[in-house]
């Protein structure tokens, strides 16, 4: 084969391989596409939220005194009730004592005025009026034998004055005597029985306080929950109404999250929603929305959002951080179609159809964002759009990958 033949085969050559390279970078670059379908789709708003306890207590005593007995630690769980703590209670059962007797023999003395006397008794108080007025009878008679024999200067000043005196005693004797039977026959005079009823009465009032004094000795839970704090240690004095434990109602506790305020119209009380603590992934927990607001943070943009959890880790307590997931919409039956195939600009939503071999851009409402599809408005059901819409130029010729829509 001659020279020029080879030089004329090494020209076709490189014709033919520059036609191969132009055929290459000149063709459309290919595009996977995706059709409008009929689905369920689901969107929520995801925040991170914390547990609050609204309904807490700061529990204290109504006495001073000193811890004898912690009966709880930390995070104890607790039904309403129970014990809590105990101070040292000797004084108030000292005191409670001291009411009960009074009580007692406050009651017997009512009793007692209330039934007036017995034979018995107006009989012995007879007798002594009797053997007293003897008595007084003998010194009066005494008296005047010495009045005499004083007279006659047979004895002395003194020895008269001594009969004077014991006639008068013995008098006195007799009136008191006689004052006591009168009593004994007048009763119950009903002032009697009010006075002794008023002394009871206030009686009674002092032993309930000794009482419930010696009950403040013990410190009780208000109602079933959770101990947040103990703010003492056994034999510390503590002073009336210091606080000592703080327990919170765990049956009235809520997840508190912040939500951008652009949601504002779309959340709404009983809203569904879903809790994730961090250190248990794997586990879900229900909850409701039970109120949007008041709080609001405009500096921020952000307003306040209140959960009601349907259950709870049994360990959790107020101040635990939780991943919130909020249904904000829900739609059964929606033409909807991969995220990845709705991009925006400055136009607002759009998606990308393929006509005649280049793209298209088509406006699109958003109804909902789930998490893998969007629901849209605007376009027909089976419509094939294209994946990754936001790397694709608009007009850009394009081929489809493995030569239809999938």
């Amino acid at each position: 084969m001659s020279n020029r033949l080879y030089w004329f085969l090494g020209i076709v050559a490189v014709a033919a391989a520059g036609l191969v390279g132009y055929w290459l970078t000149a063709s459309p670059p290919e595009v996977e596409t995706a059709r409008v379908q009929t689905r369920a789709v689901v969107e929520v708003y995801v925040a991170t939220g914390r547990i609050e306890a609204p309904r807490t207590s700061d529990l204290g005593v109504e006495v001073t005194g000193t811890v004898q007995q912690l009966l709880v630690e930390e995070k104890d769980t607790v039904e309403q009730g129970a014990p809590l703590l105990k101070l040292r209670p000797r004084n108030a059962e000292l005191a409670a004592e001291r009411a009960e007797a009074r009580v007692a023999t406050l009651q017997s003395e009512l009793r007692e005025i209330r039934r007036g006397p017995t034979d018995a008794e107006l009989r012995t108080a007879a007798s002594e009026v009797d053997r007293l007025a003897a008595q007084y009878a003998q010194a009066e008679r005494e008296l005047q034998d010495m009045k005499a024999l004083f007279e006659q200067e047979i004895v002395s000043e003194w020895e008269f004055e001594q009969a004077r005196t014991a006639a008068e005693e013995a008098r006195a004797r007799l009136e008191n005597a006689e004052a006591q039977l009168d009593r004994l026959r007048e009763r119950p005079l009903p002032e009697q029985v009010q006075a002794a009823a008023s002394r009871l009465a206030q009686a009674r009032v002092d032993l309930e306080q000794a009482r419930n004094d010696l009950a403040e000795t013990t410190l009780r839970a208000p109602f079933d929950g959770l101990v947040l704090t103990i703010e003492t240690n056994e034999g510390e004095r503590v002073s009336l109404r210091q606080t000592l434990i703080r327990i919170a109602d765990m049956q009235s506790v809520e997840v508190y999250a912040e939500v951008d305020e652009d949601y504002f119209g779309r959340l709404a009380p009983g809203q569904p929603a879903t809790l994730i603590f961090p250190s248990m992934p794997e586990q879900t927990f229900s909850a409701t929305v039970r109120r949007v607001g008041p709080e609001i943070a405009p500096d921020r943009g952000v307003i306040g959002v209140h959960l009601a959890p349907d259950a709870l880790p049994d360990n959790a307590f107020p101040g635990l951080t939780v991943d919130t997931n909020i249904e904000v919409a829900r739609l059964e039956e929606a033409l909807a179609v991969p995220t990845d195939a709705v991009a925006r600009d400055s136009g607002g939503p759009y998606v990308v159809t393929v006509e005649d071999g280049t793209t298209v851009r088509q406006a699109v409402s958003i109804r909902a964002r789930g998490e893998a599809w969007m629901a849209l408005e605007g376009i027909e059901a089976g419509t094939p759009v294209v994946r990754n819409a936001a790397r694709v130029d608009i007009g850009q010729a394009v081929a489809l990958a493995g030569g239809a829509p999938s």
